[in-house]
């Protein structure tokens, strides 16, 4: 089994990265989370791998913290809960503050994410409310000093990058971003009514000479959807 992955990130989806490991290009999909902590192309990253086996495909999960891989573990157990709800559970939030919202039993919060409905929200916060209680009470300090180190790599990483490289490859990544941004929002179960307001915003600041990163703005259009959908609960 493969436990965790580092090597040079070469591909960044909305939906999977590529990340070259020793001349091998592993595929593997990541949650919205995850993907807004990852750094610029062909910077090293490391991400925590679950394997995930079938008769008919394996496919690797990565994210940016171990305790995130544990939380993913435990969702897929939930009856009805598959890898694709999993990850949309940690799309919107990361793993520690998806605990929060289980073992508080947010039912509301958890109705907020595409795909999961009213029946779904009782029965992941049934089943694990208690392994996730406990999990949070262990992990609390030590998710907050894995967030500081990624935080802290990720500033080394930019500080070390060639200045001339960096702005060809922005001015790349800014003519992208309303589209990358309108995919993965479609892949995360958003209809395009839903998210056509959020997207134009960020559009239009693009256009005003805003300097708007994907990642920045995944998050940002994420953190007000799950807001409007609160609203409307």
């Amino acid at each position: 089994m493969i436990g965790f992955l580092r090597g040079i990130l070469i591909e960044k989806n909305p939906e999977n990265i590529v990340i070259d490991v020793g001349g091998v290009g592993y595929e593997i999909e990541v949650p919205a989370t995850t993907l807004c902590q990852l750094p610029t192309l062909l910077n090293e990253v490391q991400l925590s791998i679950l394997t995930h086996v079938r008769e008919d495909a394996i496919r690797l999960f990565g994210f940016s913290s171990s305790f995130d891989k544990k939380v993913f573990q435990e969702l897929i157990q939930v009856s009805g809960v598959g890898p694709k709800a999993a990850l949309a559970l940690l799309g919107p939030v990361d793993g520690y503050d998806l605990c929060e919202i289980i073992t508080t039993a947010q039912i509301t919060k958890l109705t907020s994410i595409p795909g999961v409905g009213p029946k779904t929200a009782e029965r992941l916060v049934l089943e694990l409310k208690d392994k996730l209680q406990k999990k949070l009470a262990r992990k609390r300090d030590d998710i907050e000093i894995q967030k500081t180190k990624i935080s802290e790599n990720m500033a080394g990483s930019i500080l070390n990058s060639n200045k001339a490289s960096q702005k060809i490859e922005q001015k790349l990544i800014r003519k992208q971003i309303v589209e990358d941004l309108k995919s993965a929002l479609f892949h995360l179960g958003y209809k395009d009514k839903q998210y056509f307001e959020v997207v134009n915003s960020v559009e239009q600041r693009l256009q005003h000479g805003e300097n708007i990163s994907f990642e920045l703005a995944l998050k940002e259009s994420l953190s007000k959807l799950s807001e409007r959908m609160i609203l409307k609960h």
